[in-house]
């Protein structure tokens, strides 16, 4: 299949493939370049020839188990350069939600230790004690494997008890019901809400991943581009609605949680769908 993006000495796009006018690119991550700790076959190369085709690359995630830290091992190991400004994740758009809301505010947080740490990062103090509680962020309570977390296991009570008898805000870094992982999907932060938000009749305050504004925004400014200058390509309805309520050119790609039945069965309906992203870079019309 004949690539259509340019050479590294032409720094242009013909005018033929339909995604040359974006100037930015919003990648989502798990399921767009990998699944757990595998790579998507050639994604590195499709972000390399994007940087060197002159566009605006960015990512995005959902993934409210992980910090800025903890992704930038992640995409040495895929062998993806990034920088912290580089990456948008749902842990740090949350922290940062709530700093600004109510700066050292007292969390009773459900999560894993990159969530933790972007919030402590953020200025917030985390405390055990539910009572306690201003704020109840709720990320991911479950590991790789879909099993709750040891650290867990008694946090969905904790979360409970700081909104039921405390009257602390709820807020959640995500709506994602389920998550890619290497065998198979597993419980999202969606599940940990779902529980919650059915025990308490209360949904959360604010929900701040995807398909949120607000976390797309925070990328939007750090590309210093406009809604109708970049594409969001990920594999899940909530990359496409977001990408959809700014409006942004939206890219599925099939390589992750969501299959396109899925997807349209959701009513949503992208832009554009290809197998993996090293299709983006291709066109043969239609």
């Amino acid at each position: 299949m004949a690539s259509y993006f340019p050479d590294v000495t032409a720094n242009r796009f013909p005018p033929q493939h339909p995604l040359q006018r974006n100037l930015g690119f919003i990648f989502d991550v798990d399921g767009v370049l990998c699944r757990g700790e595998d790579v998507i076959p050639r994604a590195p190369e499709a972000i390399e020839r994007l940087r060197r085709g002159g566009k605006r690359v960015i990512f995005i995630s959902n993934n409210s188990t992980k910090s800025r830290a903890d992704y930038i091992a992640k995409f040495e190991r895929m062998g993806i350069p990034v920088t912290p400004d580089d990456l948008v994740l749902s842990t740090y758009a949350t922290a940062q939600y709530v700093a600004q809301e109510r700066p050292g505010a007292k969390v009773y947080m459900v999560g894993a230790p990159g969530l933790a740490a972007e919030l402590e990062l953020a200025g917030l103090v985390l405390v055990e004690d539910p009572f306690q509680a201003e704020y109840v962020v709720v990320g991911s309570a479950f590991d790789g494997t879909g099993r709750i977390r040891e650290d867990n296991a008694h946090r969905i009570t904790g979360a409970l008890r700081a909104l039921y008898h405390a009257g602390a805000k709820f807020i959640a870094t995500n709506p994602d019901r389920i998550f890619p992982a290497k065998d198979g999907v597993i419980p999202g932060t969606g599940a940990v809400i779902g529980a919650l938000s059915y025990m308490l009749d209360r949904e959360p305050d604010a929900v701040i991943g995807k398909p949120s504004k607000y976390i797309v925004e925070i990328a939007l400014s750090r590309l210093g581009l406009s809604p109708g200058e970049c594409a969001i390509v990920g594999d899940m309805d909530t990359d496409m609605l977001a990408g959809k309520r700014l409006g942004m050119t939206t890219v599925f790609v099939r390589s992750g949680a969501m299959t396109e039945e899925k997807l349209h069965s959701l009513g949503v309906k992208p832009d554009f769908a290809f197998d993996s992203v090293i299709d983006i870079l291709a066109w043969e019309g239609g």
